[in-house]
């Protein structure tokens, strides 16, 4: 009678906390992170998660993107959490890469909170030679370091 008692008990405890439970995501780990993409062919980024300032909400993390080469150029943002990612939009003023020269685009990286893979989406008003606007696609994971 007492094993019937305490699992009866059980059975309610799992089902009231899966009630009231509040939801949970992904909270994204503070720290240095290698930038593992196919979008550049002679450099790459670590990037430096924070918390964000003055938010300081697990919905926000402070991306800081440093390139491993001196002439590329630096960017970061704030990424927000909503449906199982992460997403941050930052303008890069050397985003594209023409012949000779590079343009400006304006660069959406949006990562699975889980996994940390996730895509680059980059778009530019001038294409190379003052071409048509348009748009290139990535992907990327994140590595810890």
């Amino acid at each position: 009678m007492r094993l019937i008692s305490v699992g009866a008990v059980a059975a309610a405890l799992t089902a009231t906390a899966s009630i009231v439970a509040p939801t949970s995501h992904a909270t994204m780990r503070q720290g240095n992170y290698d930038l593992l993409t196919n979008r550049y062919d002679r450099a790459s980024w670590v990037w430096f998660i924070s918390a964000c300032i003055p938010e300081k909400v697990p919905e926000c993390a402070n991306v800081a993107a440093r390139p491993r080469l001196q002439y590329y150029a630096y960017y970061g943002g704030k990424a927000w959490y909503a449906d199982g990612r992460y997403t941050f939009t930052v303008d890069v003023p050397d985003g594209l890469r023409c012949p000779g020269y590079n343009l400006p685009t304006r660069e959406t990286y949006s990562w699975d909170a889980v996994t940390l893979v996730g895509t680059i989406d980059s778009r530019y008003d001038v294409g190379c030679f003052n071409g048509p606007p348009g748009t290139q696609f990535w992907t990327f994971a994140l590595q810890r370091l």
